[in-house]
Parts: C-alpha cells; structure tokens; sequence
C-alpha cells in the first residue's frame, strides 16, 4: 500500500472524526523528535490511540517502523520527528455510532500504515503473516491467560513484525503487542512467533 494511500485514509479518518456530532475532544498535541537517528521515547496519554499529525522532518515516519506507541509514552526513531495527537475523547449525548465509524477508519488506517514500511516497498501481510525480507531472529512470545508478558531484548536499531501469529486473538501492534524500553511484550491473548532484523 502506497504512502499516498495511508494519508488518503488519515484525511478520511479526520473529516469523519470531525463530522461525528456529540464528542468533545480531550486530546492534546506533542512533540517526539529523533535526534540524530537515536531512539526517544516521549511520555504521554495513549489511552484514547495516537496519530501522527504533523511531520516535521525529512527522514520519513512511519507507524510500526520509525514510530509507535504502548501503554504510556510514544516513540520514534531512525530520525523521525513529528507532532503527534494523543489522549481520549470524552462523550456528551448518544454518540455510540460515531464511536464505532471513527474506531473502524482508525483501525483501517493502522493497518494500512503498518503495511506501509517505506515509500518503495510494498507489503506482503495476510492475516500476521510476511513473506519477509530476509530471516532476521526468530522470538516466540506467548500471552497466556491473557497476562500481559515480555519476552525478549530488542536492539533499538532493530524492526520488530509478527512472523507467524499462534493465537486465535487478533495480534494489533501498540495494542497487545509492540516494544517498550527495548523489550517485545505481549498481553490480552496475543501469541506470535516475531522477527527483529
């Protein structure tokens, strides 16, 4: 999937979150910058998701790869640097169907930019499968009983990406998945066998 794409999708996902009556944003705006290709992790309110709003380098930024996100902090690395939208929204009135729409556009755009290693390259993800790109090292982490578990040390320097997925709950990276603080974790079910390459 093509980088045009996922903003295609992202302006999407905006004029639809917009046009959703009844919410108030609680969201706020910070800034995470890659200094010199090193790996910074920013504190902030994941709860709500996070989503990139503004790049502000030349090196690119892509969810999954040069940036993410875990239970409480955001990173980047490999020089991006960017503004990103984080936190919660707070209801007022029925607003479950506005809710549901922007959950499932956000997800689309997730997978979409997930799939979207570089400008260059196409994806070849089915269902947390890769065809990979060459054999990297192989980490099996298993959430069992739906407690969350890490696994393994992870180089900062290393892509990290689900090679094999065992469980029969979805594997959704920054969800129940992702690397924090150079360790892959897993939580609420999810079981996989990963590469780091």
């Amino acid at each position: 999937m093509t980088t045009h794409r996922v903003h295609f999708l992202a302006a999407l996902a905006g004029l639809l979150l917009l046009g959703a009556g009844g919410t108030a944003s609680a969201q706020s705006t910070i800034t995470c910058e890659s200094r010199n290709g090193q790996y910074q992790s920013c504190s902030a309110n994941t709860s709500g998701g996070v989503t990139l709003s503004r790049q502000l380098s030349s090196q690119g930024c892509w969810q999954g790869d040069t940036w993410g996100y875990d239970r409480n902090r955001v990173w980047v690395t490999r020089g991006c640097r960017a503004e990103f939208r984080v936190g919660g929204t707070s209801s007022s009135g029925n607003n479950t169907g506005a809710k549901v729409a922007g959950a499932l556009v956000l997800g689309a755009i997730v997978a979409a930019a997930i799939a979207n290693k570089n400008d260059d390259r196409d994806d070849h993800y089915d269902n947390g499968y890769n065809d990979g790109w060459g054999n990297g090292r192989e980490i099996r982490c298993e959430s069992n009983d739906g407690r969350y578990t890490r696994c393994a040390t992870v180089d900062r320097r290393q892509h990290v990406e689900i090679r094999r997925q065992l469980s029969n709950q979805q594997c959704i990276y920054g969800r129940n998945w992702g690397v924090d603080d150079r360790q892959l974790w897993v939580d609420d079910g999810c079981r996989a066998i990963f590469v780091a390459y």
